[in-house]
């Protein structure tokens, strides 16, 4: 049998499990879909949507060949965060500015949160500014870092293949049009990976509060492992269950970096959907977000000394 087939199965028998299980615990399902949707609400449509929306009519519309196409998905994505570098790079990959190998360099260092998550909400948890800096500070330079271990030496990415400048020979009144039709694509793709987000993270809320209600948390050594067991599951709880534990702010510092920086399994879920077509499958995405975890973990441990 093949390894696809033995993925297929997989992936079948946990779908079973899991629909059986919120048969079962009706209540642990609603409780969980309501968490999800309240975070979807306020933390993730409000800022990711409109870069959704910008990035990809920049893509449809724009000139691309005048951008630096291995920065592009890291500044959106720095501006937007998860799982905005993901996308980009997926729909380059895609459509043929770079090679799967040169996809990969990109995302490593791309698949990146923004500074104000870090900062503002990732700070709050903490209840120290400094601590969210030296987090910020490693999740950023482990990109970079990151990036390094998966570099393609020599390759050239082939800009032609991303114009999309639907102005180019065209009358004003049928660039107009070309515009405005679009940007109406841009808001209905930016709708629709709005809802693939929801998704997976209604999935993933609903796993871990059956995994709560089941007491499997509760088997852990102490709490701070079970705040990790989390954030490696979902990292906004994660980070906020870090952030009341009764451990040390070096800890505190590492295991924070680590949790935002591998993303949880909710935003490696999400990124892949999103690149999903251009071969930067979860293999890929679960590798280079376990390094550069690994990577922000080691420095913030560093920086933390300077707290």
């Amino acid at each position: 049998m093949k390894a696809k087939d033995y993925e297929n199965k997989l992936i079948m028998a946990a779908s079973l499990c899991f629909a059986a299980a919120m048969v079962v615990f009706p209540a642990v399902t609603e409780s969980g879909s309501k968490t999800a949707i309240v975070i979807w609400a306020n933390s993730i449509v409000p800022i990711l949507l409109p870069f959704f929306i910008f990035a990809d009519f920049i893509k449809r519309v724009g000139d691309p060949e005048r951008l630096p196409l291995k920065v592009y998905p890291f500044v959106i994505a720095f501006m937007s965060g998860y799982p905005m570098g993901a996308k980009i790079a997926g729909d380059l990959t895609a459509g043929g500015c770079f090679t799967k190998e040169e996809g990969r360099h990109v995302l490593s260092y791309s698949l990146v949160t923004g500074p104000a998550f870090i900062i503002g909400t990732v700070g709050a948890f903490m209840g120290n500014t400094r601590a969210a800096a030296a987090v910020a500070a490693a999740h950023y330079i482990g990109a970079l870092l990151n990036g390094l271990i998966y570099r393609c030496p020599g390759s050239k990415s082939n800009k032609r293949n991303l114009r999309a400048n639907a102005g180019a020979g065209t009358s004003p009144h049928t660039q107009q049009n070309s515009y405005m039709e679009s940007f109406t694509a841009s808001i209905i793709a930016g709708f629709k990976a709005m809802a693939v987000i929801l998704a997976y993270l209604i999935l993933f809320m609903i796993a871990m509060e059956l995994m709560e209600s089941l007491g499997v948390f509760r088997l852990l050594p102490s709490e701070a492992w079970s705040a990790f067991a989390k954030g490696i599951i979902e990292m906004t709880v994660g980070a906020n269950m870090i952030g009341i534990c009764n451990i040390t702010m070096g800890l505190k510092t590492a295991l924070t970096a680590f949790i935002i920086s591998f993303g949880g399994l909710s935003v490696i879920g999400q990124s892949v959907s999103m690149a999903s077509g251009s071969g930067l499958g979860l293999g890929t995405i679960l590798q280079v977000k376990l390094t550069h975890g690994l990577i922000a973990g080691i420095l913030a441990a560093v920086f933390s000394a300077f707290i």
